[in-house]
């Protein structure tokens, strides 16, 4: 992107005849600003082509003053502040901005003295903000083994056990198969089973963090979940719900209508059901623990 510097004269009709040039030469405007000073009314624009945006305006008679590379930021609109730091980024850094305004994108365009130290400000700047937006990341670590080979492998289909078990360092197994539906062993755990587990036992962590920070005390919790999963043709499947009934037991009366809506928030902040394509919904009750 280049900036121009452009030196208009002060009357009716130069703006329009400066866009006409532009406009005839094919050239877009990408953002800019101007004033006038003392009787001088001078432009900056923001340009894709910086040499055919100039070219036209001189062919039109327009003196441009100056033709600079900026740098272009995006800011966090909705943190108050971002201006002054990116100014204050820059001026730690010996940097003095000489040009600044926004083009069509909100975007904030930077005319500096250094371009190069300012470069490095804007790029530091950058990975600032995408390591913010991305947050911390975790990672979760875990190891399958299947333990039904009978003595044939998979050689038919009924031959083998669909029997496994899941690890995690430091942590028991988890017995584990499929749905008794697909030749599973009804003891152990299945896929289907943990997923809507893991959606219940996530919204439960939430739940009981979002009420010990309002100051509602809950003394028992319990979750009837159930998921159902529709089988497609050709034998793929996908769940189509899972129904949360999470039942609580709190310590106050005046707390009840609080302690409900805090279901609500609960399923927003749980990373599991923000994770998956189907409804998860709550069908919550709460009652007060009777006075002992």
């Amino acid at each position: 992107m280049r900036d121009l510097g452009i030196r208009l004269e002060h009357r009716p009709g130069a703006l329009a005849e400066m866009g006409e040039a532009l406009g005839t030469a094919g050239v877009s405007v990408e953002g800019g600003g101007g004033f006038v000073v003392d009787g001088k009314a001078t432009m900056h624009f923001l340009f894709d082509d910086g040499a055919k945006a100039r070219a036209a305006l001189e062919a039109a008679g327009i003196e441009v003053l100056e033709d600079r590379e900026v740098l272009v930021q995006r800011l966090d609109q909705g943190t108050p502040g971002q201006l002054g730091r990116i100014a204050r980024a820059m001026s730690d850094a010996g940097v003095n901005i000489e040009v600044l305004y926004s083009d069509h994108e909100n975007q904030l365009v930077l005319g500096v003295d250094q371009l190069a130290r300012g470069r490095q400000v804007s790029e530091a700047w950058t990975r600032q903000r995408q390591a913010k937006r991305k947050g911390r990341e975790h990672s979760y670590r875990t190891t399958v083994s299947w333990t039904g080979n009978t003595g044939t492998g998979t050689a038919s289909y009924r031959g083998y056990k669909r029997d496994h078990e899941i690890a995690a360092e430091g942590k028991p197994a988890i017995p584990g198969s499929s749905d008794p539906a697909f030749l599973g062993d009804r003891s152990r755990w299945n896929p289907e089973e943990m997923l809507v587990a893991s959606l219940s036992t996530c919204h439960q962590l939430w739940y009981l963090h979002l009420c010990a920070d309002a100051g509602i005390v809950v003394t028992a919790y319990e979750d009837r979940a159930e998921g159902v999963m529709v089988e497609q043709a050709g034998g793929s499947g996908r769940f189509e719900r899972v129904v949360l009934r999470p039942h609580a037991t709190i310590t106050s009366e005046e707390h009840r209508e609080l302690a409900l809506s805090l279901h609500e928030k609960a399923h927003a902040m749980c990373f599991i059901a923000s994770s998956v394509n189907f409804p998860v919904t709550a069908e919550a009750s709460v009652i007060v623990e009777a006075p002992r």
